[in-house]
């Protein structure tokens, strides 16, 4: 299976969203393989970390695509954590790449 393209959204337990422009940093900024218990890559297709602490990578964990499961976890983000982005609507792209894109340069830090 290839590498995860980027950029990466990632969503902890809560619910709150992570952008990460670079998948190769991963190590450099996620603690461990539990940090995170969702993730899609660039393309839409789900990701994973894993790894020991200060050696977690990111793994697909499909090829498919999860267009529809990667739009609702944003769309629930929005709602509940996006307090400070003006109108707490999700980009409304329909090419999903340009939706994923779309958030990453969206995204408003809590």
């Amino acid at each position: 299976m290839t590498e995860p393209a980027d950029p990466v959204l990632l969503f902890d337990e809560d619910g709150r969203m992570f952008v990460l422009h670079d998948p190769a940093l991963a190590s450099d900024l996620i603690e461990s393989e539990n940090e995170f218990v969702e993730g899609y890559d660039g393309r839409g297709r789900p990701v994973r970390s894993c790894g020991e602490p200060g050696q977690v990578g990111l793994t697909l964990v499909a090829k498919a695509p999860h267009d529809q499961e990667l739009r609702k976890r944003v769309e629930r983000y929005y709602s509940i954590f996006a307090v400070r982005h003006p109108t707490r609507i999700p980009p409304q792209e329909t090419d999903l790449v340009a939706f994923i894109r779309a958030v990453a340069e969206d995204w408003v830090e809590e």
